[in-house]
């Protein structure tokens, strides 16, 4: 009973990440877009603070790590590579990965249920 508590704990922690990097994702876009027509309107800008509209490639680098966890959560049977893995993100998103460690050590931080399964390959297991 102990440990249904605790992967359940594990599993809304989890959730709970996921769901702040969407609201983090969401609030960039709407900030530049409200940039965006202030400038368009010719209203002064300066004043907003350069961390109210993340860079380009922070944002990217979110929408990176967020597309990669809802390709092994769409697809928990199926296992990936790295590299599969990889040419999928960069499908979507425009940014320069870092290297196979750092980037799938990253994704399990957000979400310990990806896990390694095989040298080189990684899968989406819902349980501890």
């Amino acid at each position: 009973m102990e440990s249904q508590q605790q992967e359940w704990l594990v599993k809304r922690l989890t959730q709970s990440k996921e769901h702040i990097m969407r609201c983090m994702l969401n609030f960039m876009k709407e900030t530049e877009l409200i940039k965006e027509e202030m400038e368009q309107r010719g209203m002064n800008t300066t004043n907003i603070t350069s961390t109210l509209t993340l860079k380009q490639a922070h944002r990217e680098k979110l929408e990176a790590y967020l597309i990669a966890i809802q390709l092994f959560k769409s697809n928990p049977k199926k296992c990936f590579t790295l590299t599969l893995l990889r040419k999928h993100v960069q499908k979507h998103v425009d940014y320069p990965l870092p290297s196979n460690a750092y980037f799938i050590e990253k994704i399990q931080g957000i979400n310990p249920f990806i896990r390694k399964v095989r040298r080189g390959c990684y899968q989406y297991i819902d349980h501890l």
